[in-house]
This record gives structure tokens, C-alpha cells and sequence, in this order.
């Protein structure tokens, strides 16, 4: 019997176990022998009651999506295959799906080269790292005051100074006060963000790339959240204009696009230089300047199984979707109650009330965030399974 046809009798038997109530307060345990096929059909049950929650019509708390079908067999593809990119050579149609999948993302955000990341966070700290690399005596990151908590980490890890920018009345960078810190200190790299994840807003992408390119210095944007618009034809006012890109940008695919963990992609202008100071001596290929080391088709399978047989209009039909339902959830609130509303152009609506919504935030309804240094509740659209008027439902009893 192969290790597949045992896994597959193994799923076959939780499958066959029908007592799970009556198992409901006994757990695994972790020991030399291995536990009872009923209680881990229970618990396994359990974990799959849980994840089912971001199936739920009302679960608009956070950016964790319930995956596709065609993201599941790619998932599950990628398990089967198991393959290690540090050494391509042995799989060259892993390689080729790769490429295929890299090169469609280059150009839909418009850049030269790029690879597969764990997730925004690892790609945010790479950046900088390139950023130090072409810029080794410089130190200062500049970024606005809403952005990501991971470039903080990135500039710990790197040892550089992370340096907040204050935020207009649209929590977008101030870019006089941008602009006003560049000329008292040339920075390593100005960051903007493409989507935050908190509200949704959009840093002004285009004007921070022009200030980066006037100063000699690297611009990268975090677009984890709202690099989903890039899709869009009608939304394209929000990224950078014909003749300004930035230097490196990161997208988590494993948001808006219903992809699995660890589905995300640092893409940038300048090829990546081989670690020269470094030999593998096992590998026939020198690795590069970059984090991830050995790497299968876990982060990219599931996109490419899901753009070859669902199409891109696919992507671009559920982002229409998500935008709508925020606009429609934002208009419900507007016309049911006095309450101040503000939708941000990545399908997170954010409102403020005196009620008492804890209990939502338990339920996953609904979570907090800060709006102007305000705190606000707020939805997140981005599962194609939130409705906006089970949402209202759900509110109703506030109202």
C-alpha cells in the first residue's frame, strides 16, 4: 500500500465516524501509541466546525477567506508533489507553472521580476533588504503612521529606524510632511501602503514614487490587502501612473483572492544578484539574495490551478463583488442610522456608534480598528460568501 492509498483509508475512516457528540470533551493527546480513530475523527471534526466559520455570510472581522475548490486541488497538488525549487532542474514543470504564474503577476503590477513568499510580512522585510543592499549607508525608513506593524519588524531585524509620518484627515501619508523629512534626512526607503490593513485607505502611490525617484531613494509598496484592484481597469486611478513604478511591491493573494496560506509574491524592477560570498555546494544553481529557501509549489499552485481553470475574470468578478457589497452594507448603515460611516475604496467599511457591539466582535461579525485615531468597528469584504444584508441582520437589534 502506498503512502497516498493509506492517508486516502485513513480520511476514509474519520469519514465513517458517526459519534462525535458523544466525544465532544475528549481531545488527542500526543504519546508513543498513537490515539483511537474516534477521537481523532472528533477532533478533527472540531477543527473543521472552526474553519467553516469564514464560510459564514456574516464573518466580515478579518481577511482570512474560505478557499476555492480550484485553490484546494492546487493545494493538495502541490502536497502530492512535494518538490524542492532549489534545485529546478529535477522539476522542470514545476518550475515552468512557477514562471507561468510569476511572469502573469509581473505583469499585472507592472514589474520585471518577483518570487513567492510566505506571506506580506516576509515580503515587506525583504524589500528593505534590498533597499539596504543598493543603499548600505543609509538607515531611515520612512512610512505613514497607519502602516503595517511588519515594517516596524522588518527595521528591527535589519537595525534600521522605522520613522512614522503623520496622516491627512483621510489617514493617507501627509506628503508635505513627507517631503519636508526627506530633505532633513535622505531615507534608505519610503513605504506606502496599497490598502491598510486596518481601514482599507490607499497612500498616494503615485506621488511617493515620484519623491523617491527625485531623492534617489527606494520605493516599495505594501499592497497585501488592495493589490486585488490591480485588476481592475476602472480602479487603476489608485496605483502609480504610466512612467512611475516603484522598486518592489508585495501582494498577498491568500486575502482578497480567496488563495490559501502561504500564497504571497514580492515582485520588483532589478533582478535579485546571487549570494556570491556564499557556496552551496550541493546545489547546481547558486541560491540569491532573497529569504525563502527550499520552496515547492505551495505557494503558487493554488493561484495557478485557479487563474488555468477558472480564468481572470473570475479574480476580477469576486473583487467587483466584494466592492459592491461594501458600498451596499455602507449605504444600509447610512440610511438605518445617524451613524458616521466611512467605506474605503478596498472594500473595508468602517462606522462609528455608542453601541455596544462586543458581542458581534465575538461572533467574527465585526472587529475594531482606528480611524483617524479614532476607534471604529469594522467589516471587512473580503470573502466572496459576505453579504451585506445578512450583515444588516445581524446589526438589526442595534439599529
Amino acid at each position: 500500500m502506498t503512502e497516498l492509498d493509506q492517508a486516502l483509508k485513513t480520511l476514509q475512516q474519520l469519514k465513517e465516524v458517526t459519534s462525535f457528540e458523544a466525544l465532544a470533551i475528549k481531545s488527542t493527546t500526543i504519546d508513543d501509541q498513537g490515539n483511537d480513530m474516534d477521537i481523532i475523527a472528533n477532533q478533527v471534526q472540531q477543527l473543521l466546525a472552526e474553519g467553516c466559520q469564514h464560510q459564514s455570510t456574516g464573518w466580515a472581522a478579518h481577511m482570512t477567506t474560505s478557499i476555492s475548490n480550484e485553490s484546494l486541488i492546487g493545494q493538495i497538488l502541490s502536497s502530492l508533489h512535494n518538490g524542492n525549487l532549489l534545485s529546478p532542474e529535477l522539476y522542470p514543470v514545476l518550475n515552468a507553472l512557477k514562471n507561468q504564474t510569476l511572469d502573469w503577476l509581473c505583469d499585472v503590477f507592472e514589474q520585471n521580476h518577483g518570487h513567492f513568499t510566505a506571506g506580506a510580512s516576509y515580503g515587506n522585510l525583504e524589500a528593505l533588504w534590498q533597499a539596504k543592499q543598493r543603499y548600505p549607508n543609509r538607515d531611515t525608513v520612512y512610512l505613514a503612521q497607519t502602516a503595517h506593524y511588519s515594517i516596524y519588524k522588518a527595521c528591527q531585524i535589519l537595525g534600521l529606524t522605522c520613522q512614522p509620518i503623520a496622516t491627512d484627515n483621510e489617514d493617507k501619508v501627509n506628503l508635505m510632511q513627507l517631503s519636508a523629512a526627506c530633505q532633513v534626512k535622505q531615507p534608505l526607503a519610503i513605504i506606502a501602503t496599497a490598502g491598510t490593513t486596518s481601514t482599507g485607505i490607499f497612500d498616494p502611490i503615485s506621488d511617493c514614487i515620484k519623491l523617491a525617484n527625485q531623492i534617489d531613494t527606494w520605493c516599495h509598496i505594501d499592497a497585501a490587502w488592495g493589490g486585488h484592484l490591480k485588476l481592475l481597469p476602472e480602479r487603476q486611478d489608485l496605483f502609480e501612473k504610466p512612467g512611475f513604478q516603484a522598486n518592489s511591491i508585495c501582494f498577498d493573494p491568500h486575502k482578497a483572492w480567496g488563495q490559501p496560506k502561504p500564497c504571497s509574491v514580492l515582485l520588483y524592477q532589478q533582478p535579485v544578484n546571487l549570494m556570491l560570498s556564499i557556496e552551496a555546494d550541493y546545489l547546481q544553481q547558486q541560491p540569491n539574495n532573497r529569504l525563502p529557501g527550499s520552496q515547492g509549489g505551495e505557494s503558487f499552485l493554488p493561484l495557478w490551478f485557479t487563474l488555468v481553470s477558472s480564468g481572470v475574470e473570475t479574480l476580477r468578478q469576486s473583487s467587483r463583488f466584494t466592492l459592491e457589497q461594501a458600498q451596499f452594507f455602507s449605504e444600509k448603515l447610512n440610511e438605518l442610522t445617524n451613524w458616521p460611516t466611512f467605506t474605503s475604496p478596498s472594500g473595508i467599511v468602517c462606522f462609528e456608534t455608542n453601541k455596544n457591539l462586543d458581542k458581534l466582535l465575538q461572533q467574527g461579525i465585526l472587529s475594531t480598528a482606528k480611524r483617524n485615531n479614532k476607534e471604529v468597528y469594522r467589516a471587512v469584504f473580503a470573502n466572496k460568501q459576505i453579504n451585506a444584508k445578512a450583515l444588516i441582520e445581524k446589526l438589526q437589534p442595534y439599529l
